[in-house]
């Protein structure tokens, strides 16, 4: 080795040790027992062999001046082949990268590894020749590898997708990145035409090869900048250390007698024993915890804070919580869940919109990838999501949230450059915290349905005992208020007695009474479904039209949205009387209402059930009176007996449905009646 040689192997050993960087995150990826792409067979391929063409121009710069030699020809032979080799794999490497994935043809596979053999073989003639010179074989290769070179360039443009340039682990080849290579390509090439016109053509090439090989390795290593920085750093810390050591021992054992030397050379043994294994390790962890703010404690810390999470604050706080964490803990920007029911939570710096509008819910969840999304599940997914992912700056940080009961949704980390889950530990590390956190989520939903059951059941016994106290005082009351209607009706009839009206007006106050007395009866009476298939929209349709005089006289416009097909498993005649139910109920909400007053029933089906909606633009119910809306007794009306939604909630649940009130979009109430469907005959 030569002081001249030393320069050149330095500059080829940055780009060598960022392609052999890249080369050796693709092997490990083997490692993980994800399934196999065709696309990474090939790319682990290419990169490998850059890695090995520029170590091949380390070792070569490396070598003692003098003439050619056995080595000196094995290594030029291999620089130059590995070169060819790169470059046919590469350009195979960007025809596979569009997702899907669509591989080439056998003519094109036959042109493209044809012409590298073929160029193979005339360097490897050049090489057999006598005496060859290194420098006209390497021109040779050069020749060779500026077609197919400039083929890869066309090809990586053809096939480079529009978008804004963004962290993403799918390998998918984008135009910034084309623009990225192209713009470090021709600030190369300016270099060494500068270098060239100052007669400095042997440094010039360097240079061009070493500036060429980084500028290809630009766009991979910025997305996996947290793999690439502190590899390099550890391993340039290393052989810097090697290097010292190697000195040090070359300037001693010039002043050191001959006896000396077997004890110097242990030394330096043992000194680059300690830089290259503790040493190692102790630099590894030191710039993992500096640069990318990562330690072994943090997984711990992880795990321990989720034991420390009680069941009873519930999922929602229980995810909370977890992100809020995570972000402390990983020091990432942000972090979200999507929960399976369509809820979005985020904490930190999360673009959380996008991903919400175009992430699957329900069965459509179904096909997304049941474990954590590496780059093979990353390129499996439908354009859109990957977009999003991209935007909110999630590379390889997302996971679903599985249990052995359930899917509760998916975790998602802003990672940004840095952060991406890049080394298996960390992987497995980041799982495992979702798995706890999935663990806890079902003891909170299991904690919150036993106390939701106890609830339940002290609501049901107290519902029994006012439905019999109910039905006893509507039974002694209702005798003697038919002996006094039956008064009063006899008097009413008397025209020429006196106080007619006060006597109508006792009439339809007891009326009134025996009505309401019916409604405590109906409330405490079980009576028996008679189960069919009913079509909800003809029923909501036929209602509709039933009630429709009523509520145009009250200045009420009524609107009906039906699809067909909506069948459901009920009682007709109840569900009829809860949708006239309901119907009036919108209309006395809307009596004192300024115009335009409107009412609209809307048939739904989907997730399980067929919904019936009834919405009216009144306005609305406190949100502290919403919970206890279909409790007896409770009303928002004056003159309201509280009775009418209970009765509507008992024949629903009876039904084996749910019926919610909510706030309408804009102003009003909503009610939801969900049914099972009916069985397809």
């Amino acid at each position: 080795m030569t002081a001249s040689g030393l320069l050149p192997a330095t500059l080829y050993l940055v780009p060598a040790l960022v392609w052999a960087i890249i080369a050796r995150q693709l092997w490990a990826y083997l490692r993980t027992g994800r399934p196999h792409s065709p696309t990474f067979d090939v790319f682990r391929l290419a990169t490998s062999a850059i890695a090995l063409h520029l170590a091949s121009h380390v070792a070569v710069a490396l070598l003692p001046a003098g003439g050619p030699s056995t080595l000196a020809l094995g290594l030029g032979l291999a620089r130059d082949l590995s070169l060819v080799g790169s470059l046919a794999l590469g350009r195979h490497a960007i025809r596979l990268m569009p997702v899907p994935e669509r591989p080439p043809g056998r003519a094109w596979l036959a042109a493209n590894y044809g012409f590298a053999a073929s160029a193979g073989l005339a360097l490897t003639l050049a090489h057999a020749l006598p005496e060859p010179a290194v420098s006209p074989t390497e021109t040779l290769a050069r020749f060779c590898a500026l077609p197919l070179g400039l083929l890869c360039l066309w090809e990586g443009w053809r096939t480079a997708r529009p978008g804004a340039w963004g962290p993403e682990g799918a390998i998918e080849m984008r135009q910034p990145d084309v623009a990225l290579v192209g713009w470090g390509l021709l600030g190369t090439v300016a270099a060494f035409l500068a270098l060239a016109a100052a007669g400095q053509m042997p440094f010039g090439l360097v240079l061009l090869d070493a500036g060429i090989a980084l500028a290809i390795a630009a766009p991979v290593a910025l997305r996996l900048l947290g793999v690439v920085i502190p590899d390099v750093l550890v391993t340039a810390t290393l052989l810097a250390a090697a290097g010292g050591v190697l000195v040090a021992h070359t300037a001693l054992a010039a002043h050191l007698d001959a006896r000396d030397l077997p004890l110097l050379h242990c030394a330096a043994a043992l000194a680059l024993a300690l830089v290259f294994m503790p040493g190692q390790a102790w630099l590894r962890a030191a710039t993992n915890r500096l640069v990318l703010h990562r330690s072994r404690q943090q997984q711990a810390a992880l795990q321990s804070f989720l034991h420390t999470l009680s069941p009873e604050l519930g999922t929602r706080e229980c995810c909370r919580r977890a992100l809020a964490e995570l972000v402390r803990v990983r020091r990432v920007a942000g972090t979200a869940i999507i929960l399976d029911d369509g809820e979005a939570i985020a904490h930190g710096d999360f673009e959380l919109a996008p991903l919400v509008r175009v992430w699957p819910r329900g069965a459509a969840a179904d096909a997304l990838p049941a474990r954590s999304f590496g780059s093979i599940e990353l390129r499996a997914l439908p354009l859109a999501l990957r977009e999003a992912l991209v935007r909110a700056h999630v590379t390889l940080g997302a996971a679903p949230i599985l249990s052995p009961r359930r899917r509760w949704g998916w975790l998602f980390m802003n990672t940004g450059m840095l952060g991406g889950l890049f080394h298996e530990e960390d992987v497995e590390g980041f799982c495992a915290f979702v798995a706890q956190l999935a663990l806890l989520l079902d003891g909170a939903d299991l904690l919150a349905r036993t106390v939701a059951v106890e609830r339940a059941l002290a609501h049901a016994e107290k519902l029994a005992a006012i439905g019999e106290l109910a039905a006893r005082i509507a039974h002694e009351i209702r005798n003697p208020v038919a002996a006094a209607r039956s008064l009063a009706q006899q008097l009413a009839r008397e025209p020429g007695l006196p106080w007619v009206a006060e006597h109508r007006l006792i009439l339809e106050e007891l009326e009134r009474v025996e009505r309401q007395m019916g409604q405590l009866l109906r409330f405490a009476r079980r009576d028996e479904l008679r189960l069919e298939p009913v079509d909800l929209g003809e029923l909501a349709r036929a209602t509709l039209g039933a009630l429709r005089p009523r509520l145009e006289a009250a200045g009420i416009a009524a609107a009906l949205e039906a699809p067909p097909g909506v069948v459901a498993r009920a009682d007709r005649d109840k569900l009829r009387e809860v949708l006239v139910n309901l119907l009036e109920n919108a209309r006395d909400a809307l009596a004192t209402s300024p115009s335009p007053r409107r009412v609209t029933v809307a048939v739904r089906n989907g997730e399980g059930g067929a919904s019936l909606l009834v919405t009216d633009n009144g306005p609305g119910v406190p949100a502290d009176a919403l919970p206890r809306l279909f409790e007896p007794f409770f009303s928002t009306k004056q003159s309201g007996t509280g009775l009418g939604l209970a009765i509507a909630r008992h024949a629903v649940e009876a039904h084996g449905g749910t019926i919610v009130a909510s706030p309408a979009a804009g102003a009003g109430l909503t009610v939801r009646v969900t049914l099972p469907l009916a069985e397809a005959p």
